[in-house]
């Protein structure tokens, strides 16, 4: 799955590309909203964890592209993807970051600024 959103910014397009999803304690991500207000909008899973977009922004500049954050990516352990509920598998043994890129043509060689 690879989600892009695209708007134009002045000079430059702006996309946000979905890069994975991850799970994390709904009562965490919710402080002091009470549980039964929150499960009605995004119910929680068997661990309490809700489903949480994880997105970039890869910018379109004159002087190329510009790279907001880097996504998850696929070194981490089995143990540290089960915990947090990530998703973020694409085409090929690719990452769902790569996907996106690719969807718009891109890969990551083409990055010239990265912003973490």
């Amino acid at each position: 799955m690879t989600l892009v959103t695209t708007m134009k910014v002045g000079r430059v397009t702006v996309h946000a590309l979905q890069t994975g999803i991850q799970r994390l304690d709904g009562g965490a991500m919710f402080g002091v909203v009470p549980k039964p207000l929150w499960e009605r909008r995004i119910p929680g899973d068997e661990r309490n964890r809700i489903r949480m977009g994880m997105r970039v922004l890869l910018i379109e500049h004159d002087d190329g592209l510009v790279l907001v954050d880097c996504g998850l990516g696929n070194k981490e352990t089995p143990k540290f993807v089960d915990i947090y509920g990530i998703e973020n598998v694409g085409a090929s043994g690719r990452t769902w970051l790569e996907d996106a890129l690719a969807r718009l043509g891109h890969t990551p060689n083409d990055i010239t600024v990265m912003l973490n």
